[in-house]
């Protein structure tokens, strides 16, 4: 049995104990209490003493592009989304499969240095699911789909079942499907997704409402998506706009009967949030990557307000600094009048429901997964612990994955 102690520990984000201690037996959280408490316990093989840290429930990351790590700083600030993804295409033409590879695996490291313990990536290749198998993180792995040609959606709905059943998926790992969004995904290849999600219970998240752009393009077909997908000769020669927002295409698609997982929603009306709401899906919401593209002010308080699940995930460092939810924490800290608390439930528990993971991790409580992390505080200036957890000096140096330690750096 393991001990793991600090001068605070968050079981969730209404709970916290001085002087705390968490028991570890195998994978599983056995104990939770002061230490006092917990080092009463008989067959306690090692004890870890974080000092002055607090100890959280593991961040969930919900939202990742692992494979883009690698383009950190290659890619420029732009409020032009798609001349965004014509840098992205350009930087990696010459991409090689020690390239993906490289970019996932130093991905895996920000994040278990981070703190974050979970992940929801999205697969462009097949080496994301390769190599995060492998890794430690518990992870929802989402094979993407790509294809705006109706024609095609049939094949492209085979070749991409021929391709889920060859992975398997174990303790740490879920596969879901991400049909990539609107303007990349046919409406007959939205409804075979749907409909084969309902059947198998798979999990299925989308991009949508990302850009006003996105809109135009749905409801008009104008603005430059039409532009962009002639270019890389994507766009069907009969295709016509549902003349539809995003969320009523998502509707009509039948995804919303999935209980999805809705990446971004930066632009979306109070009718549309009531239609999430009813649909019970979640929302990701990337804070430092729509501070990246310009976007107008995100609707999260409204999205909180109608009580809709949202978590937090950090999208990729071509449109980021750091791959740390701890650091998206601080971010909204800053920027949004949304409580500490309220901010550490969107990177757990909030996170865990999402994913579909909430009897496994999101708190810490005896029976789930031991999935931890210890944040080293600044001195203590101030006694409320949230506001040192948040505080621009506080550092992750411990992270713990189903009783596995990943990572501990020393204090100071």
């Amino acid at each position: 049995m393991i001990i793991v102690k600090a001068k605070y520990l968050i079981t969730n984000p209404d709970n916290y104990i001085e002087n705390g201690a968490v028991a570890i037996k195998g994978t599983k959280i056995h104990h939770v209490g002061t230490f006092e408490e917990i080092k009463a316990l008989t067959s306690v093989d090692k004890i870890i003493d974080l000092g002055n840290a607090v100890i959280l429930p593991g961040l969930i990351n919900i939202h990742t592009h692992l494979d883009l790590t690698n383009l950190h700083n290659r890619i420029k600030p732009t409020s032009n989304f798609t001349h965004w993804v014509f840098q992205i295409l350009g930087a990696r033409i010459r991409w090689k499969e020690e390239d993906y590879i490289s970019s996932i695996e130093k991905g895996i490291n920000l994040c278990v240095e981070s703190g974050t313990t979970t992940v929801a990536d999205i697969a462009n290749t097949g080496y994301s699911f390769s190599v995060l198998k492998k890794s430690p993180l518990r992870k929802v792995v989402y094979k993407e789909v790509i294809d705006l040609n109706p024609d095609h959606a049939n094949d492209v709905f085979k070749r991409t079942q021929t391709e889920l059943s060859s992975i398997i998926p174990d303790d740490l790992l879920s596969i879901g499907l991400s049909p990539h969004a609107p303007y990349s995904v046919s409406r007959g290849l939205y409804q075979a997704i749907a409909q084969f999600a309902r059947e198998t219970g798979t999990p299925v998240c989308t991009h949508i409402a990302e850009t006003q752009d996105e809109i135009e393009f749905l409801t008009k077909g104008t603005e430059s998506f039409p532009t962009f997908l002639r270019q890389i000769r994507a766009m069907p020669d009969n295709w016509q706009p549902p003349g539809l927002t995003p969320i009523h295409y998502l509707n009509k698609t039948g995804i919303l009967k999935n209980h999805p997982l809705l990446i971004h929603c930066n632009y979306v009306t109070d009718e549309e949030i009531s239609l999430i709401k009813s649909s019970g899906a979640s929302v990701a919401f990337c804070p430092r990557s729509h501070h990246f593209f310009g976007h107008a002010n995100h609707p999260v308080q409204r999205l909180l307000d109608a009580r809709i699940n949202v978590g937090l995930g950090t999208d990729s460092l071509a449109s980021n600094d750091t791959l740390s939810i701890l650091d998206e924490m601080k971010f909204l800290s800053l920027r949004h009048s949304i409580s500490p608390k309220t901010l550490l439930t969107m990177a757990t528990i909030n996170g865990a429901k999402a994913l579909g993971l909430e009897s496994k991790t999101g708190q810490i409580k005896e029976g789930l997964q031991a999935d931890l992390c210890g944040v080293g505080l600044p001195g203590a200036h101030d006694n409320n612990i949230f506001n040192q957890l948040l505080d621009t000096t506080s550092k992750n140096i411990f992270t713990m994955i189903a009783g596995n330690i990943c990572y501990h750096a020393q204090s100071g």
